[in-house]
């Protein structure tokens, strides 16, 4: 009888049953290059929306808020600031999801994590064109043209919409400190 040199074990599987063929290798690299080239077209297609919806809708909404939200664009720049924070908080606890979920197990939780993910952060988008908007004054690096009509009326509209970022920030991280300690002293 064959076995071990430990007494008491079996005998080890042969080589081939140990180890994975190089074919699996192979099909785990290819699927790696393919996550990798679809990240990039995702990235590349954000930067073109955001440039696409800066051109035909940034100047057109920032004319809209002046003339019809009471306060102005100087409020709508704040409520976008105290906003922002929470839209970005709300999509970043969407996107933890997305890495705990099993395709293999539950391909339709996966699924809805995945469209939940997609649906949090689409609001930023906009955002982000927005903001961008508000601080293009027209002098970049290799251009001179005319800055957008939000920073030509309101000059100083990115001030205030940082600010209340910022506000917006510190008020969220003091609330999530709270509710962190009261938590802990239920728990106690």
């Amino acid at each position: 009888m064959g076995g071990s040199a430990k007494p008491g074990r079996r005998k080890a599987a042969p080589a081939a049953l140990r180890y994975r063929t190089d074919g699996a290798k192979k099909a785990r690299k290819s699927r790696d290059g393919l996550v990798g080239c679809l990240v990039l077209v995702v990235i590349a297609g954000g930067i073109v929306l955001l440039a696409l919806i800066d051109g035909l809708w940034g100047d057109d909404t920032w004319r809209w808020a002046a003339r019809n939200w009471p306060g102005g664009a100087y409020v709508f720049a704040a409520c976008l600031g105290t906003t922002a924070p929470a839209l970005f908080a709300l999509s970043l606890r969407a996107t933890a999801g997305t890495g705990r979920a099993s395709w293999r197990a539950r391909p339709v939780r996966a699924l809805g994590s995945t469209v939940l993910a997609a649906v949090a952060a689409a609001p930023l988008v906009p955002f982000l064109s927005l903001a961008f908007n508000a601080v293009d004054d027209g002098k970049g690096k290799h251009r001179s043209g005319a800055p957008s009509w939000v920073f030509a009326h309101y000059p100083w509209l990115w001030a205030l919409g940082l600010a209340s970022t910022i506000t917006s920030v510190v008020l969220l991280l003091w609330l999530i400190v709270i509710l962190i300690r009261r938590t802990d002293a239920a728990r106690t």
